[in-house]
């Protein structure tokens, strides 16, 4: 008898150190190149992760600036435990903390709480990697439906380890519709979307954006594997993400397929949409190109861009840093962005949207109710109607002298009439800081969403705004304040940022949520200003209303966008 149980003793700790060991193992997937890579087990929330995947090669030495190169070392062991580092990341702490020391404290802790002001994380050059999540002991034959998101920052920072998706995935499996979630890194700052005559002479414009591009194609590659569906990709992000996500969608002139299958099959855009740029050799671009060469030492030399590329990291860093960033006074004229390039993104984006040069997919986009709130507080300096004329034509040197003065009309002086909106005489910091964050709010976010959602009108589109923090202080339902409602705490917001995104990348439907679905979500209708076609987002709940806010407005800066390229 005592043989027998000290034998059951051995089987018994030889099972637990099975299972201790294959614990420690984590999960494993094998891509369709046979290569195996092994994840983490999140036994609270019953999902696995796979973090920090190589997709290219280390874009570093002579790849500085390039586009991204396919990762062709084997991942047959891979330890997919841990977030890569972000790439290399523009200085926002001072901008960030003058900012922030203009707001009242319960303010300061809402705001803090976006990833927009998060601690900078480890960064490196070698930062092109992606991260997957799916519900534990999935089947490789499951073909789930995709997520795969894209961080905002101003396309000067940001992250993948700011957006964790436990609470995102928890509501799919809450609704009974469960997906894969897939996030990405890609260069930001000088590293990813540096312009110039150089950058175009030797077709390297935007590799931010193709870095997110060939991750897509790295995904439809493998996400089988992981039991993902890759007809059934969603591409979805925020900010300088949602802008990202627009530019995808009109790249290659609308050609968004890859071994002849489309990448993507829906679109989802928080506060982004299309830019009014000019090309990525036009004067500004080019003058920011010069400074950061002359910042690095290279402006005399005769190939700067190898120049550039000589240096090392932490030179090449402070000369990506030698420029204005978005919390300067210059604030969304960005000195890094995506630019018509004449390879990727061929010529003008809105004028790409109106010659139908997009991918024919479904799409969501929405705004906060005061996007330009934040950025307005970098230029509390202009405080007269003159120096308001003044940084406008600055900034939008194409303007003629009777456009600036309708623009001036349309966006007066009256400060009941600024944004933070609907607050009549409170929250103006000074005469004129109500009035710029409006018009900021509306060129860059408001006005390119309503230009894309009327000239797409052969797909399927929905329009969301919110205003679920109406009366905070100076800030208002401000830029960003989103990503807390999708990732983080619950709201009304949260029922579209979840469970409405959710089911449109499960069935095309946002409203297909089951009991989670409170408010039909209306489509889009065709530059019908009286049509009930947008979601709102209000601080108790949804409604449905129309999109006809500063009609008059917006109206004209869609109608003449030529001129108000910058």
């Amino acid at each position: 008898m005592k043989s027998a149980l000290a034998n059951l003793g051995m089987v018994l700790q030889s099972l637990a150190l099975a299972s201790s060991v294959y614990g420690l193992l984590g999960p494993q997937v094998t891509l369709s190149d046979g290569d195996t890579i092994t994840g983490n087990y999140e036994p609270l929330n019953n999902l696995e992760s796979y973090l920090g995947i190589p997709f290219a090669a280390p874009p570093v030495g002579p790849l500085r600036f390039k586009p991204p190169q396919p990762y062709t070392g084997s991942l047959n062991g891979f330890q997919a435990l841990a977030y890569g580092p972000s790439c290399p990341q523009m200085e926002i702490a001072s901008g960030a903390s003058g900012i922030v020391g203009l707001l009242p404290q319960d303010v300061v802790s809402l705001v803090m709480q976006t990833p927009l002001f998060n601690a900078i994380i480890p960064q490196s050059e070698d930062c092109l990697t992606l991260n997957i999540y799916r519900k534990r002991g999935l089947s490789s034959t499951a073909k789930l439906p995709v997520m795969f998101w894209i961080f905002g920052g101003g396309f000067e920072f940001g992250g993948t380890n700011y957006y964790l998706p436990q609470q995102l995935m928890a509501q799919g499996a809450l609704q009974g519709q469960d997906f894969i979630y897939v996030s990405v890194n890609y260069r930001v700052a000088a590293f990813g979307f540096l312009g110039g005559l150089e950058i175009k002479a030797e077709g390297s414009g935007n590799p931010g954006l193709l870095d997110q591009r060939l991750a897509l194609q790295w995904i439809a590659d493998n996400i089988a594997s992981f039991g993902g569906d890759p007809s059934k990709v969603t591409i979805f992000g925020e900010s300088a993400g949602s802008i990202s996500v627009a530019h995808q969608m009109i790249a290659n002139n609308g050609d968004n397929t890859y071994k002849g299958k489309p990448l993507f099959r829906a679109a989802i855009m928080q506060s982004g949409s299309v830019l009014p740029t000019l090309d990525i050799d036009s004067a500004y671009p080019q003058k920011i190109f010069d400074a950061v060469a002359n910042a690095g030492g290279c402006g005399s030399a005769s190939d700067k861009l190898a120049c550039l590329r000589g240096l090392s990291y932490a030179d090449m860093q402070a000369a990506s840093n030698s420029v204005p960033g978005i919390f300067s006074y210059e604030s969304l004229q960005l000195s890094y962005m995506p630019r018509p390039d004449g390879g990727f993104i061929p010529y003008q984006q809105m004028q790409m949207v109106a010659d139908g040069k997009y991918a024919r997919v479904p799409y969501i986009i929405g705004d906060q109710n005061d996007e330009g709130t934040l950025f307005a507080l970098t230029n509390l300096n202009i405080t007269t109607d003159a120096e308001v004329s003044a940084y406008i034509d600055n900034v939008f040197p194409n303007l003629s002298s009777s456009q600036l003065a309708e623009i001036l009309t349309l966006y007066p002086q009256d400060v009941t009439q600024g944004s933070p909106f609907n607050t009549g005489l409170l929250n103006a910091l000074t005469p004129e800081n109500k009035r710029l964050a409006s018009f900021l709010g509306d060129i860059v976010f408001q006005a390119p969403r309503r230009f894309l959602l009327n000239h797409t009108p052969d797909v399927t589109r929905y329009t969301f705004v919110s205003q679920q923090l109406a009366g905070i202080p100076i800030l208002g339902t401000f830029h960003a304040n989103d990503l807390i409602w999708q990732y983080f705490v619950t709201g009304s917001g949260s029922l579209v940022y979840r469970n409405a995104f959710i089911s449109f990348a499960n069935n095309l439907n946002p409203n297909g949520g089951g009991i989670y679905t409170l408010t039909n979500w209306p489509q889009y209708q065709n530059t019908n200003a009286l049509a009930n076609n947008m979601m709102y987002i209000n601080a108790v709940g949804l409604s449905t209303g129309k999109d006809n806010y500063r009609q008059a407005a917006i109206s004209f800066l869609n109608s003449d966008y030529q001129s108000i390229l910058t």
